[in-house]
Parts: structure tokens; sequence; C-alpha cells
């Protein structure tokens, strides 16, 4: 979350007497009458000796650090007859100064306020006030009251900068007004680089966190493809390739995570795990094996069943069946839920021309039972036992095998094999025998 005392309120805030002497600051009205202009069309009343001297004191004992004294000539101030707009206006900056510097911030924004109230203000002292009181609104979580202060402020500011436009999508983004605060920093992205200022990284965040909470995903991946381009970060990479993986475009997914592997950014056991099926469906198998195989091997990688699954797939699908063997028995001693990867050990056995474990596992794996194929468990133990000439065996597990349609055509053509050459072996037996 963007914490709200992310915009504060300027560190050596200025005395209030200072606006005296403020030059005007430009500004443009909601009708678009120029700063100047507008501030012709103020009839600012004077500041007499008398309040001016009274107000110096009080700020002679504000730089004293004498707040007690300051206030008393402020009350002074106030109990004098006849104050003008203007004198009042400064009175009561004046006070929000010091209440500010107490922390009493309900005080001081109640004096902005009363500032704000008196007609006839100089411009530079009402933008400068409405910027302040955004400011101290946001601080104190008055979100709605802030926007809207903040939109008077732009009413009459000509030439904002970035800042002002980053303030008020902060504020959208504590409001939860995702869609509205997209324009303002898109604005402010626009201001600053056309004033050829620094386009912050923060600024990019929070746009991307904007889209993010609309869920859409193509301009999030714009925007971290943007902030990539100029911040190359781990977090950045991994951010981008998983909205791609969001978005089903796993090519873009995987060349991201290979850059981030590259640069020895993807140091969590999850992280290499997803790169492996990443390769994995990127018809990299040997790739995907060696990373799952290092990283189980450091502890990167946690031992459980699906990693070594993954790391005996890879080496499967690599045809590499003998370096299967090991993942794949270690991960068919770490579930006893079905038997199905029972069964994938029995066949890379099969491919291994290994009989006698082929058989086992395959047993193993119809002893777990809750397999998809329990037939296929049937065809491939009946085929290893034919291999070791245990005919009746065989021919039992194909008659298993042949109680399911899929498997039944094959597993009957195979009990005639074996029968012929049970049969022709019988023969040869008894024909040696005389």
């Amino acid at each position: 979350m963007i914490n709200s005392r992310l915009v504060s309120i300027p560190a050596g805030f200025a005395l209030a007497l200072s606006l005296l002497f403020a030059t005007h600051l430009p500004a443009q009205d909601a009708e678009g009458e120029s700063a100047a202009a507008q501030q012709q069309t103020r009839k600012t009343p004077a500041m007499r000796e008398r309040v001016y001297q009274r107000l110096s004191t009080a700020q002679e004992c504000a730089e004293a650090e004498d707040m007690e004294c300051a206030m008393e000539t402020l009350e002074r101030v106030r109990n004098m007859n006849g104050l003008n707009s203007y004198e009042i206006a400064q009175m009561w900056n004046f006070y929000a100064f010091i209440y500010f510097g107490q922390d009493n911030y309900d005080e001081a924004m109640r004096a902005y306020e009363m500032v704000l109230a008196q007609p006839d203000l100089p411009l530079g002292m009402d933008t400068n006030v409405r910027y302040t009181l955004t400011q101290l609104y946001f601080q104190q979580e008055r979100y709605q009251e802030s926007v809207d202060m903040l939109d008077s402020w732009f009413a009459i500011s000509e030439d904002p900068g970035p800042e002002a436009y980053v303030l008020k999508a902060q504020i959208f983004y504590q409001l939860e007004d995702y869609q509205a605060g997209i324009e303002p920093i898109r604005t402010a992205l626009e201001v600053a680089a056309a004033k050829g200022q620094e386009l912050r990284e923060n600024w990019y965040r929070l746009l991307n966190v904007f889209y993010y909470e609309l869920e859409d995903y193509p301009n999030v991946i714009e925007v971290l493809g943007t902030i990539i381009n100029i911040w190359p970060k781990e977090e950045y990479f991994t951010q981008l390739s998983a909205m791609y993986g969001l978005e089903g475009n796993d090519a873009a997914q995987l060349g991201l995570y290979e850059t981030a592997f590259e640069a020895g950014w993807l140091d969590q056991g999850t992280e290499l795990v997803q790169l492996s099926q990443l390769l994995l469906q990127a018809d990299a198998p040997i790739k995907a094996a060696y990373i799952m195989e290092a990283g189980l091997e450091d502890g990167t990688i946690e031992s459980n069943e699906v990693n070594f699954r993954v790391l005996a797939q890879a080496y499967q699908l690599a045809q590499e069946d003998e370096k299967a063997i090991s993942p794949l028995r270690r991960a068919a001693d770490l579930t006893t839920e079905n038997g199905e990867l029972d069964l994938r050990l029995a066949q890379s056995y099969q491919n291994l021309l290994q009989w006698e474990d082929c058989v086992a596992s395959g047993r193993d794996a119809l002893d777990k039972g809750e397999l998809r194929r329990e037939d296929q468990a049937y065809m491939i133990v009946g085929a290893c036992l034919f291999e070791q000439q245990e005919y009746g065996a065989a021919r039992t597990a194909f008659n298993s095998a042949a109680e399911d349609t899929r498997s039944r055509s094959a597993a009957n053509s195979w009990v005639t094999f074996v029968n012929a050459e049970e049969t022709r072996e019988n023969e040869l037996a008894a024909a040696l025998a005389r």
C-alpha cells in the first residue's frame, strides 16, 4: 500500500510573514484568465504599519522559538479593531505556522481555512495555502477534501509541475479510485518529459499499480516493459514474466525468466522450478533437467515429490531414461496417493530392458491404485513378465488389461502371442528331451 505520509509538508516550512514579500506565482483561473490578469482583478488591501509591526514582533518571537510570546502577540493582533482582509489572512497564516510546528494539525488546517475565507487574497498566498492544505488533508487521511482542495489549486495555478499531478494520483489511490488515478499520473509523466525533468521510478510503479488493480494486464505489461528499459531490476523481470504467464504468452515469459536466470536473479527454488517448467513447455527438457538437478543438489529447490517428478519428466522428455530413474524412484517413494509415478518408473525400466525392476514397479503402481489407466499398467507388467519368460503370469496380466475396451485388442493379441511362444518353447523342450 502507498503510505499516506509519502507527501509531506516541505522541510524548512516558510514563516508566514515571508508571504508579505513573496513574488506572486503565475496562475490561471477556471475560465483560462492568466494569473497576471487575475491578480489585477484582485484588489488586495495594504497592510498597515501598526499591524505589520506586531506581526514582525510575533515573527521575532517565533524565530527565538518563544511560541508563547508569538501566540500572545498574535492575540493582540486578533483583538485589534478594523483589521482588513489581508491583515486577517496574514494573522491566520501565522497561526497556522505555529500550530503546524506544534503538530496541532487540526488547528493548523482550521487556521489555513480561515486564510482562504478572506476575500481578494494575493494570488501567491492563495496558491500556497491551497497546496499546503491539500497536503495536510492528505496526511490526516481526509482524502476527498484533499483532492477537492487540489482541484481548486489547479484552477488558479498556471503551468503546474509533475509533482502536483503525482499527489493527485496518490490521493485517488487512497480513495481506491484506480481508474481516476491513471490520468493524473500519466499527465505527470508527460509534463516531466516536456520540461526535461527526471522521470521517477515510483511514478511508473504507481501507474502500474492502478492498471494491476483494474486487472488491465496488457497495460501492466506495457508499463513494466517501460520500467525495465529504464530500471532493469529483478523484481520487474519476475513481475513482467508473471504477467506474460497470465496472458498466455509463454515464449515472452520464458525469455524474461532466462534473462533473469543468466543475471543470477533467480535465487528462489520456486522460481527455478517455474523456469524449468517453462523450458519443458518450450521443448528444452535437457536444460530444464540441469537446472532442476543443480537446484535439488544444492538445496535451493525443495526435495519433494512434485520437484522430483519435474526432474524425472525432463529427463524422460530428453530421452534420458536412465537418468530419469533416480528422481522417479524418489518421487514414487514420497507419494502414497496413487501409483502414477510407479507406473512411469515401470515404463522407464521397460525402456532400459530392466525387466525385473519393471515388473516390481508396475505391481507397486497397481497396489497403490488410483491410476488413470490401470489397463496400461497391466500391459507393461505383462510385457516385462513375457521377457522373463513368465508366460502364465504374463497371460494373467494381459487378460486383466483386456477388461478395458481401450486395451482389449492389443491385450488379446499379446495373449495369442504368449500362448504361441509358450507352445513353441514346450515343443522345443520336448524335442530336445527325446
